[in-house]
């Protein structure tokens, strides 16, 4: 957690410049960013020089956008990440500045019509023009609005607003689709970009946006899965850091990703960062993460535990942070779990799959034990600083 806290300054400073590129490139409160930010709201990409990659067209007011409107939204995955795992009031009070000027921006920017609400002109890759319901930026609203309710309720903030923001959640445009090669896949866009070839864009509204999860209906699971399997972005420069947790998610083939993984660690520097790689940060962590997907998924606030590692008999991990601020233990031998220990942070309610389907659990807390649950999900209450044990009942 440490290392990802200083994330939040440069995009906390910019905020002024936020704002004013809002009222003078789109005319709506909130915040609009660049596509470049430097510490301290210096504005490293303003009056970019012109080449043949970026164009007059991509720059707005001065400022260098190359047509997207998400790169402001883009922002909150690490402020949500950390939040989600933390439910540190402290942080919460820091970054909601940021999320409100967001979701201010997205209230203005949305068109309501025919019943739902709509993005215009926001470009789904940098210069790809005006784009409309890009995929990933339907993803990244989705993300922001989930995390300003939360934030909302548990600050105890601006409560009015809640009923407003559920709405254009709830009615906020699908997903876009399209048939390739014989399968339902996600389009890039509802109309502009179909598809592209060489990012991984098209998925990234499932992770780190986070707006699929494994508890998502089954329809949109199986467009998710056949959207892996058609764009194969196992290697790629940028957004390899979202492939394999995306596919994970979703349940795609666990061995597949496994091997593909592999590939993937033996053309790293020890660091973890890609060989060749030009880009750099966003992928150095991506066989860790993987790694911790496949053994510990919490995204939706539901704890799964070896869920995308089928293929593996044997694993143990210790203290893998899920949403909800817990940290979470657990051991696997000859594909059955033996063993789990979850502390909790903040004493929120937990949520778990039952990792032995629907036979009955033992639970202990702080070492004492307690009740017995059971069902396919187990749900129960926790305190701040407890220890709870899981056992199943033989």
């Amino acid at each position: 957690m440490e290392q990802g806290r200083p994330h939040d300054g440069p995009l906390l400073d910019f905020i002024p410049r936020g704002g004013w590129y809002a009222k003078n490139v789109t005319h709506a409160r909130g915040i609009l960013y660049p596509v470049g930010i430097g510490p301290l709201g210096i504005e490293v990409t303003r009056d970019f020089p012109l080449d043949g990659y970026t164009k007059q067209e991509s720059v707005e007011q001065g400022g260098l956008f190359y047509g997207q409107r998400s790169n402001a939204v883009y922002g909150l995955v690490n402020m949500a990440q950390y939040w989600r795992c933390t439910y540190d009031t402290a942080y919460g009070k820091k970054i909601y500045p940021y999320v409100l000027a967001v979701v201010n921006f997205w209230e203005d920017y949305l068109h309501f019509e025919n019943g739902r609400y709509v993005i215009y002109e926001d470009a789904i890759q940098e210069g790809t023009g005006k784009d409309k319901n890009p995929i990933l930026s339907l993803g990244l609203i989705r993300n922001a609005f989930d995390l300003i309710i939360d934030l909302s309720d548990m600050l105890k903030t601006d409560a009015p607003r809640q009923a407003k923001w559920k709405d254009m959640l709830d009615r906020l445009s699908d997903f876009p689709v399209q048939w390739r090669n014989g399968r339902k896949i996600f389009r890039y866009t509802e109309e502009g970009v179909d598809w592209w070839d060489d990012n991984g864009l098209g998925i990234q509204h499932i992770y780190p946006a986070n707006a699929i999860t494994p508890g998502s209906n089954e329809e949109l699971l199986t467009v998710a899965r056949n959207t892996i399997a058609e764009m194969r972005r196992w290697q790629d420069l940028n957004t390899s850091n979202s492939f394999f947790m995306a596919a994970i998610r979703v349940g795609y083939d666990p061995s597949e990703v496994l091997d593909e993984l592999h590939k993937y660690a033996l053309h790293t520097y020890p660091n973890g960062f890609q060989l060749n790689n030009p880009h750099g940060i966003e992928n150095s962590c991506t066989v860790a993460n993987a790694l911790d997907e496949l053994l510990c998924m919490s995204a939706g606030n539901i704890i799964r535990l070896f869920d995308g590692s089928p293929a593996v008999k044997n694993a143990r991990f210790t203290n893998i942070r899920a949403w909800g601020a817990f940290l979470v233990s657990a051991e696997l031998k000859n594909g059955i779990v033996t063993k789990v220990d979850i502390f909790s942070e903040q004493g929120r309610p937990c949520t778990l799959v039952n990792p032995w389907k629907d036979q009955q659990v033992r639970l202990t807390r702080n070492g004492r034990g307690s009740e017995i649950v059971s069902g396919s999900r187990l749900s129960f209450s926790t305190r701040p600083g407890e220890r709870i044990g899981l056992t199943h009942q033989k």
